[in-house]
């Protein structure tokens, strides 16, 4: 730990040296195309930590807080009301840091991933998913409870890390995580089609998924490396925009993928990454394409990102209160970059 700290502390103090030579080779990034539109200052969601857009409601986000907060979830609207609670009963939040909206078999859900690890020393990280309710059926700001349909404990192979980006790839039955401080940043997976074993599952769940082991059968699933992809460019206001973007620039903290496994968006304290490919092929290849690199206006400390319905936008928000919420036009931010 003391090594990293030292590491960081040398990281920046070089790359402040050589700030003028930064300046005449520094990486185009985007700013336009971007607006406000709505503000979190609910009382109970003060570190907004990772984000997944409706699949039943194209108007309504769900968030919920960093690790040691309540285990809920919180559906808001674009301006950032809050219209419902979820207390996901049986589980802690330990270090809740992404989440994720999928579709199976004409059903939606959310998946919530417990994989922070500051200190890189946890024995075991979770992934939960919840089926999503429908907020209509519900009264305006009402606080019900779920039980998880999908309770996974996993390792990964290569030892313990920490992490803050993952999203599910439906596309290749896949539930991708990228690393946050390991160097160099690795993507690993664990199978969708899998994911349920370790775990007891109403007989709604997707027919096409293994029956679930009884309980006390129960094992600890492995993620596996998928492989490194290029490192997150890194621009000239990384350096400059505050102490938190020089010493953790480049550190992915959260991502989306989109329905069709063509385009994904990985998100840093101070830049959106949008990457695109013509086939589904996979996490690997996709966020080995160059990426369109997008500024936003700052923020406390941006955790949370997700596509909308059909990846033509997706939204940012932030830990701290009050927390903006911005929306990204992807087509406009393109049609910018071209100029």
């Amino acid at each position: 730990m003391a090594a990293k700290c030292l590491n960081q502390f040398l990281r920046l103090c070089l790359y402040l040296v050589f700030a003028v030579a930064i300046t005449a080779c520094s990486v185009k990034t985007e700013q336009a195309n971007i607006s406000q539109v709505g503000n979190i200052s609910h009382k109970k969601i003060a570190e907004a930590s990772g984000l997944a857009y409706s699949n039943i409601h194209h108007d309504v986000l769900w968030l919920h807080n960093d690790g040691g907060d309540s285990a809920a979830v919180y559906a808001i609207n674009l301006s950032g009301d809050v219209l419902a609670t979820v207390n996901i009963e049986g589980v802690k939040n330990i270090d809740w840091e992404d989440m994720s909206s999928f579709i199976i078999d004409g059903k939606a859900y959310l998946l919530i991933a417990d994989v922070g690890d500051n200190r890189a020393n946890r024995s075991q990280y979770f992934i939960h998913i919840i089926a999503e309710p429908d907020v209509s059926k519900l009264e305006l700001a009402a606080s019900i409870k779920l039980t998880p349909l999908v309770s996974l404990a996993f390792n990964y192979q290569d030892g313990p890390k920490d992490c803050e980006s993952v999203a599910v790839d439906v596309v290749n039955q896949q539930i991708v995580l990228l690393s946050k401080r390991h160097t160099p940043q690795t993507l690993y997976q664990l199978p969708l089609q899998l994911a349920q074993s370790p775990a007891l599952l109403p007989s709604e769940f997707p027919s096409q998924l293994p029956m679930p082991l009884p309980k006390q059968e129960r094992d600890t699933l492995v993620a596996t490396p998928l492989g490194a992809p290029p490192a997150l460019p890194e621009t000239f206001s990384d350096y400059f925009g505050s102490i938190r973007l020089a010493l953790f620039s480049g550190n992915s903290t959260a991502m989306s993928f989109s329905k069709d496994g063509l385009s994904a968006v990985v998100l840093t304290y101070g830049h959106a990454y949008y990457y695109k490919q013509q086939q589904p092929t996979g996490a690997l290849s996709l966020l080995s394409t160059t990426p369109t690199i997008i500024d936003f206006p700052k923020l406390f400390q941006a955790e949370a990102v997700s596509f909308n319905h059909d990846a033509s936008r997706f939204y940012i928000t932030s830990e701290g209160s009050p927390a903006p919420i911005y929306e990204v036009n992807i087509a406009a931010v393109l049609a910018s970059s071209d100029h």
